[in-house]
């Protein structure tokens, strides 16, 4: 659920989330993240367009026919990206800007770096920048080139560490009414895509269909076999109040005209196919199921349906009370199998669960929820039911056996923000979306946008409510908040002991943090659609497979970190190098790499505790920048990394017969050498 941020910013995700309002006498709150002040000049005569948005890095990527911001028309741009880094010392840290345009750089209010960007070629200061003890002030001005493209990235160094992106946990500003009023819009937009808003309210002239990323094709489950999957009491008790099961549903609550109306629907709707025979469920697979929904980081997303409600963050975890009341056997095996079958744009993703899996899961499930209150006992007119369908306007969003419909809801351009859905206190015959007051302002201030935003391709912006949407932070810790999964495993373990295969930090689910900085974009991109197979083979948990939204979450991740749409040019391996990364990485006379990494099909020689990843994916997986710098000092990028450290703080290693202890020309050795086995593999 979509949720007003009320205290620090939270990784991206505030890409769809609204700040905390302000008083007009109150002293400014300060949030998470840097303050992007983005314009947009359409020439002589043109109008200016401008965005206010919060982002968690010195970093800014667009690429040919994309937008920084779906608020701004494609074309040439100036992104003012300021934030307050806050040092314990004084210090002095070296800077470098990279990428493609032009770009200045200021540290309290002083001018260090200014000048165009060309790849290969980044700008950095000649000497070290010295920085006060206490906030110091960031601003980097950055201009696109004229068709509206560029990219740059921030980085500093220190004495103790080369360069390298500010941690997005060390950046803070003050929200002013331009930041709370761009944020407000982007909580409008998730909302308007989240609640489907276009199904009903006609965006002509544009088409569905040629939305950016598709996103306003999202519709409903398909109905026409509903009664084959889900009990019929269920269906009247959904109609009647959907966020009775789900707080975040994108169902509204329609006001029927007589208390009857939900049960005729769902006689109607339940009459449409016959259950299949149910399975016989053993007590051995619900005692599986129990624990592999612990395993397989079901209890990041869901509520065990046999344990209390915790409190805090993991409160807003979805229930399951009510799964035994709602589905059938088999249906919900199937379901748990393939959860897009019948429902493509269904939230649940695919896990690419197992027979067995889903079988126990589902024996865990039905027998944990079945001493839930019952519902009531559900008895309509299907004649009746079938008419309501036809007059309410059913088929906007679901697939349903009948070929008529109301006519629609006004047209996107024709929306009276005081009205219908949005009117406050609701509407008599407009549906109910529960929207809270911060929601429908936020909504109201989105619709001037409407028509143009959804058919801009802004790829972080669209990352930014996917993270949101797809639960993405359930599994995986971002910008320095460990994921839900995470506070599940710490407050369980506080009562029982915990199996490591249970706790997402100890199975080591890496964070999203750096993830595109990190990755090739290709290989990223293959990942999240479920393409490629998992480079941690050892995980209980399962990365589901996105392949619907997967390409646009990629290149947003990507261009989070500042990073273009393509891979790294390929670099012909050095052979000589690659002699002396061949030795680096055996056991006695290097840094005994293959102890714990297999190298293509030679296995490792010796694990200890946890495998590592098989280095030749690595070497495709990864950005050279993040290989070197991960290599450089483990920890410093993942505090719970079980890699050591091989460098010390003048970067040298204690092999110095080889390449004279040259910690970076040693990285570089084995980098070159895993380049050339690649090669050969092809």
């Amino acid at each position: 659920m979509l949720r007003r941020v009320t205290a620090m910013w939270c990784g991206v995700l505030a890409a769809s989330l609204p700040l905390p309002a302000q008083a007009a006498d109150a002293p400014l709150e300060r949030v998470r993240g840097v303050r992007v002040a983005l314009e947009r000049h359409r020439g002589a005569g043109g109008a200016a367009e401008a965005d206010v948005r919060l982002w968690p890095a010195f970093a800014v990527a667009v690429e040919r026919d994309e937008t920084p911001s779906p608020f701004l028309s494609p074309g040439l741009f100036r992104a003012t990206l300021t934030a307050e880094v806050e040092l314990a010392l004084r210090d002095r840290r070296r800077f470098r800007l990279e990428g493609r345009g032009r770009a200045e750089l200021s540290v309290n209010g002083h001018k260090v770096l200014d000048g165009a960007l060309r790849p290969g070629r980044p700008l950095e200061t000649a000497a070290a920048v010295r920085l006060d003890k206490g906030p110091n002030r960031l601003q980097l001005v950055f201009d696109s080139a004229a068709v509206g493209d560029g990219e740059v990235r921030l980085s500093w160094a220190g004495d103790e560490f080369g360069f390298e992106p500010i941690a997005p946990e060390s950046l803070t500003v003050p929200v002013d009414a331009a930041l709370q009023a761009g944020e407000s819009r982007r909580h409008g937009h998730a909302l308007f895509a989240a609640r489907q808003c276009a199904r009903c309210h006609d965006p002509e002239p544009q088409r569905l269909g040629e939305s950016a990323f598709a996103e306003l094709d999202a519709a409903g489950p398909d109905l026409r076999a509903i009664g084959a999957r889900v009990r019929q009491d269920w269906l009247a008790a959904w109609l009647r109040d959907p966020r009775r099961f789900r707080a975040d549903a994108s169902m509204p609550r329609f006001r029927f005209e007589r208390d009857g109306d939900a049960d005729d629907v769902a006689a109607w709707l339940a009459g449409s196919g016959s259950p299949p025979t149910a399975p016989e469920f053993t007590d051995d697979q619900a005692a599986a199921g129990g624990s592999r929904f612990r395993e397989l980081g079901c209890v990041a997303c869901h509520e065990e349906p046999d344990r209390q409600s915790m409190p805090g963050a993991l409160a807003a975890r979805l229930p399951l009370g009510f799964v035994a009341a709602k589905w059938q056997p088999a249906a919900l095996v199937a379901y748990l199998q393939a959860p897009q079958r019948d429902h493509p744009h269904a939230r649940m993703p695919d896990f690419r669960l197992s027979r067995e899996d889903a079988l126990a899961l589902a024996a865990h499930l039905l027998r944990a929820a079945s001493s839930a209150e019952p519902l009531p006992v559900s008895r309509g007119d299907a004649r009746r039911g079938r008419s309501l369908v036809q007059r309410s306007g059913c088929i906007d969003c679901h697939a349903v056996d009948t070929p008529l419909g109301a006519p629609r809801a006004p047209q996107l351009a024709n929306l009276d923000p005081a009205r219908g859905c949005l009117a406050e206190g609701g509407h008599a015959r407009a549906p109910d979306h529960g929207l809270e007051p911060v929601e429908r302002a936020a909504l109201r201030a989105f619709l001037p946008f409407a028509g143009a935003a959804p058919w801009r391709r802004s790829p972080s912006d669209f990352a930014a409510r996917q993270l949101e949407a797809q639960r993405c932070t359930a599994c995986h810790a971002l910008d320095g908040t460990p994921s839900l999964w995470a506070r599940w495993a710490t407050a369980t373990a506080a009562a029982e002991p915990l199996p490591p295969q249970q706790d997402p930090v100890a199975q080591g689910i890496p964070s999203l943090t750096w993830v595109g900085a990190k990755l090739q974009p290709s290989w990223l991109e293959g990942f999240v659609r479920g393409r490629l197979p998992s480079p941690r083979p050892w995980l209980t948990a399962r990365m589901p497979a996105f392949d619907l939204h997967g390409a646009g979450i990629a290149s947003g991740l990507v261009r989070r970190h500042g990073h273009g749409a393509g891979d790294e040019p390929p670099v012909p391996a050095d052979a000589q190098l690659a002699l002396h990364g061949e030795r680096l990485l055996a056991m006695g006379r290097g840094f005994g790499c293959v102890q714990c990494h297999a190298v293509g099909e030679q296995p490792a020689v010796q694990v200890f505790e946890r495998a590592g990843i098989e280095l030749l994916t690595a070497r495709q997986r990864l950005r050279h920048e993040y290989y070197t710098r991960w290599l450089r000092d483990p920890t410093r990028l993942d505090a719970e990394s079980r890699m050591p450290r091989y460098a010390d703080a003048k970067g040298r290693t204690s092999l110095t017969e080889v390449l004279r202890g040259d910690a970076a020309a040693q990285f570089e050795a084995i980098w070159q050498h895993l380049g050339s086995r690649t090669t050969q593999g092809r």
